[in-house]
């Protein structure tokens, strides 16, 4: 048997030759045959041998490195290392569902090793508050597990998070600014105070964030003043809460507009006042556009409408909310399924979810512009970006108006200018006027469209090359398919080299369609 002094020379040797199984094997030997109640046990230089033999070792057996890091926690050093050895193995590159899976790993990571203050000293990053926020991460994704977001953000000092932002390298786009530490640790703690109703510590911790931080990223600033709102309406507080909301509304419109707008509906709901519950509701439904984010508002909808008494109307929202369930392989919740027995809706044989959020589009955009006038006008201008435009009546009265906006989607505001429209007027969160509901009434040729005309030559600018040919921009924002057919039979298998973005070319107009001219190379 060698000695424990050989065996420590023999590790040595092997880390210094950077053969680190190997290495472990002889710490695991120092472990297993000298005991810690012998004269000449493992010590605290044996376990530092064995947390460098596990350093970028991820064969490493966890439990092994654990016991020894634990009977000698005490060391700053092997706190460190076991740290960065639990986070490269079991959080750097793993999926949500990894991390969950290794729960009882971080556990022990904090029972060894403690939260770093990245206030006094950010130097370098700290690994129990990556591994603690990345776990925490993981359980708010899919289902939103309250209380283990609640557990694990416990364990976690606040004032030691950080609050500078993150920032993520992208070559493509340049470095992007993420949500510090401390955002995101508010973030996901006031939603899981307000999904267990325990509104009075949540409205303390939005409060406290709405202090603390002055930069908000993904509209946390919008939900967190949202949580306050719905907060003060469980407390009882319904008309303090109805008014947070409207200046929700009337100062930011934000990603999340749809959400503002169903829980004033659910305010109004909870009040009886049901008519303006759908009016809300209707608006909330307008401008979201993630069926399964929004099924909780379909079923608010689907309860008003039973309410008004348009009951075949409701089961529209029944169908919808059936078929996300299906597709998306959920569990049926007890308020869904009252809901599905009540309309008799049979999931098995539902439509899409797409055709049928289709159909309710069609309902909601119905219900929103349900007695109001039209009235008539010229566009006048279309922004060169070719996303907005100004509408112009005949008494003079100007009304902005986004791409959106049009009853039939178009493909290229360009070709509307100088048409004439009918639309209705909406107020924006600005409290102006805008045009919405816009239906072309007659085209005005342009000298834009005069240009594109079959048989015209014309130079144009490569935008981009696909598989299939090249996208040409002619004249204003107006861009022609250069198909590949299009092109000589010296070109047709090397274009993507022949060409490159930028490059000026001359090309015949060969056709006009909806999706605008294909051409055909002049050389």
């Amino acid at each position: 048997m060698m000695s424990k002094r050989e065996l420590q020379i023999q590790a040595e040797n092997l880390l210094n030759n950077n053969s680190q199984e190997e290495a472990l094997v002889i710490c695991r030997k120092l472990w297993d045959d000298f005991p810690q109640n012998e004269t000449d046990s493992f010590n605290l230089y044996d376990a530092r041998l064995t947390l460098k033999a596990v350093k970028n070792n991820y064969k490493a057996d966890f439990n092994f490195v654990y016991e020894v890091s634990k009977m000698f926690s005490s060391d700053f050093q092997i706190k460190n290392s076991f740290s960065w050895f639990v986070f490269h193995k079991y959080i750097k590159g793993c999926s949500n569902n990894d991390i969950i899976q290794y729960e009882n790993v971080i556990f022990k990571l904090i029972e060894i090793a403690s939260q770093k203050n990245l206030r006094t000293d950010d130097s370098f990053p700290c690994p129990v508050t990556i591994a603690v926020l990345n776990l925490v991460k993981a359980y708010s994704k899919g289902l939103f597990n309250a209380s283990k977001i609640l557990e694990w953000l416990g364990k976690l000092n606040p004032e030691f998070l950080s609050k500078k932002e993150n920032i993520i390298p992208n070559t493509e786009r340049g470095d992007i600014n993420d949500a510090s530490d401390l955002e995101k640790y508010y973030s996901w703690i006031t939603k899981a105070l307000i999904k267990q109703e325990r509104y009075i510590e949540c409205e303390e911790k939005c409060k406290k964030a709405l202090e603390e931080l002055k930069n908000f990223h993904y509209d946390n600033s919008l939900w967190l003043h949202m949580r306050i709102a719905i907060c003060e309406e469980h407390l009882g507080n319904i008309d303090k809460s109805e008014h947070m909301f409207q200046d929700i509304l009337n100062t930011k419109a934000g990603s999340d507009k749809w959400f503002i707008y169903k829980e004033i509906a659910l305010l109004y709901f909870e009040k009886g006042d049901y008519d303006n519950a759908w009016s809300y509701s209707v608006d909330s439904a307008f401008y979201g556009n993630e069926p399964e984010y929004m099924i909780g508002l379909f079923l608010l909808q689907a309860r008003v409408l039973v309410k008004l008494n348009r009951v075949n109307e409701s089961k529209i929202l029944a169908k919808l909310i059936g078929a996300i369930i299906k597709e998306k392989g959920w569990n049926n919740k007890q308020e869904y399924n009252r809901l599905l027995e009540y309309h008799k809706v049979d999931i098995a044989n539902l439509e899409s979810a797409i055709s049928l959020f289709r159909q309710a589009r069609e309902f909601w955009v119905s219900e929103r512009y349900k007695g109001l006038i039209e009235e008539k006008g010229k566009i006048v201008f279309i922004h060169p970006r070719g996303k907005m435009g100004k509408i112009k009546t005949e008494n003079n009265n100007t009304y902005n108006f986004h791409k959106r906006d049009f009853q039939k989607r178009q493909r290229n505001l360009e070709e509307l200018k100088e048409a004439e429209v009918s639309f209705i007027k909406m107020n924006s969160f600005d409290g102006k006027l805008i045009a919405e509901n816009i239906k072309v009434l007659k085209m005005v040729k342009s000298s834009i469209s005069e240009k594109f005309k079959v048989g015209t030559i014309i130079t144009g600018t490569v935008k981009n090359i696909a598989d299939f040919g090249i996208f040409v921009r002619l004249t204003g924002p107006k861009t022609g398919l250069l198909h590949k057919n299009g092109l000589p039979n010296h070109l047709k298998s090397s274009f993507n080299e022949a060409f490159t973005s930028g490059q000026k070319i001359k090309v015949k107009i060969i056709k006009v369609t909806d999706k605008g001219p294909q051409l055909k190379l002049q050389e």
